[in-house]
């Protein structure tokens, strides 16, 4: 996982603030990236809040992210949303004490104490 580059899904382009992308789709993976990350985590904030809470959501449940990881560090608090039957379904949500862990990545964890300090 790491700063991610750019990447399209029908014709639109999203910049979140991390993806991953699984070794079995690195075929997506060339100058941008082609197509739906496996992860993708977003850092609410300011006026981007709203879009990517409503309309970037949408369109990754819609095209196949796997797993959307909101963060939101006015709340101190984090969420993990997994795609199941083609629908966003709330899998855990922690506040700042606690440990958020991916679904599709379990090794990919979030110590919220240690980024909300």
């Amino acid at each position: 996982m790491g700063r991610l580059k750019l990447f399209w899904i029908k014709k639109t382009l999203f910049q979140p603030d991390f993806i991953y992308v699984s070794a079995e789709r690195i075929d997506i993976v060339r100058d941008y990236i082609y197509g739906a990350p496996d992860i993708v985590v977003e850092v609410l904030r300011g006026k981007n809040a709203y879009y990517d809470l409503r309309p970037k959501k949408d369109t990754y449940e819609k095209y196949g992210v796997k797993e959307y990881i909101i963060v939101d560090p006015i709340e101190e608090s984090a969420e993990v949303h997994s795609l199941v039957d083609g629908i966003y379904v709330l899998k855990q949500k922690a506040q700042k004490s606690e440990i958020l862990q991916s679904v599709i990545l379990p090794e990919l964890r979030f110590d919220l104490g240690t980024i909300f300090r």
